[in-house]
């Protein structure tokens, strides 16, 4: 009885593990496909063609439609830097990944790489805003949602996204938006704000309904600030010594 060659049997190896791999690449690309269809037809998720159909300036799926708004071209450089020194430093060289590569992530590791806070937030509020009673905690709408942010991604800008994110997030004393958290805590215009109050409003984006700690996070954002060059040592130091405003009571310009 004659045997297969090693040589042989390393070609039939090989063949078998490329035939296996290329049925897994079929099963996933095919896979993947019909989560899409089922999140587009099944689930109600918003289109890409209606997020296009969406105003292309000014509120993008407001949470408070009554709040101030306030181009991107019009909010000072250094509150916008702060915000993604401190919460999102990638935001405009992120690449986007698949649902299925973030779906992947989360399981495996716990973390989520490709994903951006910022687009993450603006796409739970459009999806709420859009899909009124959406966004449960079932499996379902939790990868209904990274399916959503790949259409954002898609739709808009990153611009378009970061101006939206800064004048629909909710920031305390029933202010969403830096311009109206700037006039409730400090009766002040965007333009007016000195680097401490900058940085305490920065402060506020993970966390508007603290009471404690409030100096904490102030301080560690203007360090941020200073680490990532926008701030000097000097303006880093003043900044820490500035009071901070009251946290309690209603806005000053309700």
């Amino acid at each position: 009885m004659q045997y297969p060659r090693p040589k042989q049997l390393l070609i039939l190896f090989g063949k078998s593990v490329l035939a296996m791999a290329s049925l897994a690449v079929v099963l996933l690309l095919y896979a993947e496909g019909y989560v899409i269809w089922y999140f587009e037809y099944g689930l109600g998720l918003p289109t890409e063609s209606r997020l296009a159909a969406l105003p292309t300036t000014g509120p993008l799926c407001s949470a408070n439609p009554g709040s101030s708004y306030v181009p991107l071209s019009e909010i000072p450089p250094l509150v916008r830097n702060a915000v993604l020194a401190s919460l999102d430093r990638d935001f405009y060289e992120r690449r986007s990944i698949g649902p299925l590569a973030r779906l992947t992530s989360n399981v495996v590791s716990g973390r989520r790489p490709g994903n951006s806070s910022i687009i993450d937030a603006v796409s739970r509020q459009c999806l709420s805003t859009l899909v009124p009673g959406c966004c449960g905690p079932q499996l379902e709408w939790q990868f209904g949602t990274l399916v959503f942010m790949g259409r954002i991604e898609r739709t808009f800008t990153r611009d378009r996204i970061l101006e939206a994110y800064l004048n629909n997030a909710h920031l305390g004393r029933k202010s969403f938006g830096v311009a109206s958290a700037a006039n409730a805590y400090f009766d002040k215009s965007l333009a007016s704000l000195d680097v401490s109050e900058i940085a305490f409003l920065v402060a506020r984006f993970r966390t508007p309904y603290l009471r404690t700690h409030i100096q904490e996070r102030r301080d560690v954002a203007i360090d941020t600030m200073l680490s990532a060059g926008l701030i000097d040592q000097a303006q880093a130091t003043a900044a820490k010594a500035a009071p901070l405003p009251p946290i309690d009571g209603p806005p000053r310009n309700p």
